[in-house]
Formats: C-alpha cells, sequence, structure tokens
C-alpha cells in the first residue's frame, strides 16, 4: 500500500455522515471571507488616493512650504509665500523674500514658482479635527498670503503688492483647501476629490490631510 494520508467517510452514531480529510469549516470560510472583504476596501482607498489629481499638487504646496521655511531660517531673513493667477490661468505659488532695508517694490523671487494647472484654492474646506488635531486652523483665502519669519513660524499676510504685510498674532494653523478643476471650474464628479495642507504656525511645518 503506497504511504500517504487517507481520507475515509463514515457514519458517526447520530446518523450523520463524518469526512475526516480536506476541506473547510463554516467559521474558516468565515474568516476567510471577511480578510478579503478587508483587503478589498484598503485597495479601493489605495486607488482612489493613487487617482487623485488633489493629491500630487497638495504634496508639491507642502514641500515649497517646507523649502521656503528653510530659506528664511538659514538665511535669517523673512519670506513669503503669494498664491496668484499665471496669465494662462495656471494657479502659481510664488516664493518672495525682503532683506532688512529693502522696501516693497524691492522684493525677489529667491526660486522659481510653482505652477498648478487646472487647480484651486478652496478656502470653504474646513480643516479637520481630531485628538491628534485638536487646534482650529484658519483657511487661507485669495487675498491672504504666508509670511515665514527668520525663526521658522508662519505668520498669516496681506496685501496684493509688494512683500505681504504679517499679521500681529501668531495663529495656532493656517491651511490651504486644494480642489481640481475644468476650465476654472468643479466638476461634479471631482467635488470630493480634495486635499488639505496645514501649516502649524508655531513650527512652520506643513502635511497633507485628507479632509
Amino acid at each position: 500500500m503506497a504511504s500517504g494520508t487517507l481520507a475515509f467517510c463514515g457514519r458517526a452514531g447520530s446518523g450523520r455522515r463524518v469526512c475526516a480529510g480536506g476541506g473547510f469549516s463554516l467559521i474558516e470560510l468565515l474568516t476567510v471571507m471577511a480578510i478579503i472583504s478587508v483587503l478589498m476596501a484598503a485597495s479601493g482607498t489605495l486607488f482612489r488616493a493613487v487617482g487623485s489629481k488633489a493629491s500630487e499638487p497638495a504634496a508639491r504646496m507642502a514641500r515649497g512650504i517646507e523649502l521656503a521655511r528653510a530659506q528664511a531660517v538659514a538665511n535669517n531673513i523673512s519670506v513669503a509665500i503669494r498664491f496668484v493667477r499665471g496669465d494662462s490661468g495656471e494657479l502659481v505659488m510664488r516664493f518672495m523674500r525682503q532683506r532688512p532695508g529693502q522696501t516693497a517694490v524691492q522684493v525677489k523671487d529667491f526660486r522659481r514658482p510653482e505652477r498648478f494647472a487646472q487647480i484651486k484654492l478652496a478656502p470653504n474646506l474646513s480643516c479637520p479635527r481630531s485628538a491628534a488635531n485638536p487646534q482650529e486652523s484658519h483657511a487661507l483665502t485669495a487675498e491672504e498670503s504666508l509670511v515665514i519669519t527668520a525663526d521658522g513660524q508662519v505668520m498669516l499676510g496681506t496685501g496684493q503688492s509688494g512683500f505681504p504685510v504679517a499679521g500681529e498674532q501668531l495663529l495656532p494653523a493656517i491651511h490651504l483647501g486644494v480642489q481640481p478643476t475644468r476650465a476654472g471650474q468643479v466638476i461634479a464628479s471631482e467635488r470630493r476629490d480634495v486635499a488639505i495642507v496645514q501649516i502649524q504656525c508655531a513650527t512652520g511645518s506643513a502635511r497633507v490631510l485628507s479632509p
């Protein structure tokens, strides 16, 4: 007789047919189905994030804010970030600096601007609050700018020409709502495709959040 595992079926005393060998019990099948459903849900979230039109611009904005902060601290100067509309309608992220003794008209860009085609800032988006993110956050509007001081703090700036005027009060946080558009308009199928760039004003750190 060849060696191996034998499967057999017989009758138990209760009259039910009992089989010894391979197969899954009902509990094992339910467990496998639960694991598969969790994996499918996770993969759906991943694919939505990969297909988002707001995620990549938001990450570029956060990186630009971090680089501007490093420039301010390294050179002991104040820098500013202003969002304006370019000639082709794209959103332009300008990086400006002001050295001591310079007037507002002597302001220069210290790096090339970032350009975002078919992207708008959405000031009506609120920043999510949680146990890890409990503080209130100010939504940046089109008329406002970010002013980063020589010690790395971020202030709210105002003024549309020259170097922005920094506010006197340090806010807990400032955030930018990022939303894709088509021909300057938000279409219905992409209303939920949004991202938020939040800046911690005391430290100047920036991160991307999901609303």
